[in-house]
């Protein structure tokens, strides 16, 4: 891991993650891909504003966009969007594990095959509770892992990701 992290430092300007021990680099996004993104990040993070529970932000959670996931010695993904638990420090010491990790999210454009099969594997092997993939060619949303934990928080995230999807069907 430590090794990854330094071929990240001394290559900044592009994205990198550790996916079974190999370090695969970021395809560039499509536009529809960037806008779904942006899109559900939009409309997610007020939901989760809402879910704080008035004491503290260390009890609620918030969203990472396009961000690190320590996921053990040889994993490191980017998921798209993934809904962690909230630290002070804003993760600057760290990235979240899987402990930390309420729900990861990925949208698909060119890479479905691989969401569904490599990243569902990586995400459930590690202990995520909650996948879900949002295709945009062929809009649909894949909701693979269905972890028990704060439903209500899950239930109405998932209300916006069916809205997007339906609207891109349109």
């Amino acid at each position: 891991m430590a090794e990854f992290h330094r071929l990240c430092d001394q290559l900044p300007e592009r994205r990198l993650e550790l996916i079974d021990g190999e370090v695969l680099e970021v395809i560039a996004k499509g536009s529809r891909h960037t806008a779904v993104v942006h899109r559900l990040a939009r409309a997610l993070t007020p939901l989760l504003a809402n879910h704080q529970d008035g004491e503290s932000l260390l009890c609620g959670h918030e969203l990472r966009i396009e961000a690190p996931l320590d996921l053990g010695e040889h994993q490191e993904p980017e998921p798209d969007l993934a809904v962690v638990t909230a630290r002070s420090d804003a993760w600057l010491e760290a990235h979240p594990t899987a402990a930390d990790t309420l729900l990861v999210i990925e949208v698909a454009d060119a890479s479905l095959a691989y969401d569904l099969d490599t990243k569902l594997r990586l995400y459930q092997q590690a202990g995520i509770a909650n996948y879900w993939v949002v295709d945009v060619r062929e809009p649909m949303a894949f909701f693979l892992l269905q972890g028990k934990s704060d439903t209500s928080l899950l239930t109405a995230l998932r209300e916006p990701v069916e809205a997007l999807v339906a609207e891109l069907r349109g």
